[in-house]
């Protein structure tokens, strides 16, 4: 199905300039997030990490940081890894506060006494006994975040981008080639493994490194994947069309 669908899309000239167009704009995307977010990707991080101990409790969002006390009322257990843990949190001033985090993290019970951290009115950790877990609202290195964009927008744009730009500048060809489908199929491929990637390790699915370490394999079987359809589909192409001109190919009987 998805060959028959690559094939009907690079058939079509003005599908073939969308999808390039849309290839472009994916790694124009991730080059662009990167240089935009990578340079002071960590400003917030480092705010955090150095942030002191609030001497009072913060009446409004300060850039220092508070610990309070809350008794778990309720939340949400995820039903798959892609969904978050999500808590209601009641405080004994009266505060209620909802936070989500990471499925792989801890379970806190209804009832549960655990402490909050709160930095420019956020609730970034929560902790209980010796399990210690990040929040969503926890500061994030965009460093990281921008690199892994960038894995997942860039190499299948260019691809796609490359298998476009040949198909169009053979329009006089009526069918693509294999190598064009093969490449725009490899495309396709590469973007959603760099999509899953993040998924596959967890909640270390802001480390570049490992989504990396995921990412390479899958791509490399892609590109052997489409490297076999384009061997495969010239072999076949090859003989059918010795048998349209009445000859037989060796080793036939």
């Amino acid at each position: 199905m998805t060959h028959v669908s690559v094939t009907r899309l690079l058939r079509s000239t003005v599908a073939a300039v969308l999808t390039l167009l849309f290839g472009v704009g994916l790694a124009a995307f991730g080059v662009l997030f990167a240089v935009t977010e990578a340079p002071g990707g960590a400003r917030d991080l480092r705010a955090y990490e150095a942030a002191a101990r609030c001497p009072a409790p913060p009446s409004a969002p300060a850039d220092c940081r508070w610990t309070q006390e809350f008794t778990v009322s309720g939340g949400r257990l995820p039903n798959s890894r892609r969904q978050p843990n999500r808590l209601v949190l009641n405080g004994a001033d009266g505060t209620r506060r909802e936070t989500s985090y990471d499925s792989g993290g801890p379970v806190f019970e209804k009832g549960e006494r655990v402490t909050g951290t709160v930095w420019r009115g956020l609730l970034t950790e929560i902790s209980s006994g010796e399990f210690s877990q990040k929040t969503y609202d926890f500061p994030a290195d965009m460093r990281a975040r921008a690199l892994i964009s960038a894995l997942i927008t860039v190499p299948s744009g260019l691809v796609m981008t490359a298998a476009c730009a040949w198909r169009l500048g053979r329009r006089a060809v009526p069918d693509p080639t294999p190598g064009m489908v093969a490449t725009l199929g490899l495309a396709v491929g590469l973007f959603f493994a760099g999509l899953f990637s993040p998924l596959f390790v967890g909640g270390s699915g802001d480390d570049p490194w490992l989504v990396a370490a995921v990412w390479l394999p899958i791509a490399a079987v892609l590109t052997v994947v489409a490297r076999v359809y384009v061997t495969r589909k010239r072999a076949a192409d090859t003989v059918t069309g010795e048998d349209a001109h009445g000859v037989t190919p060796a080793g036939r009987p």
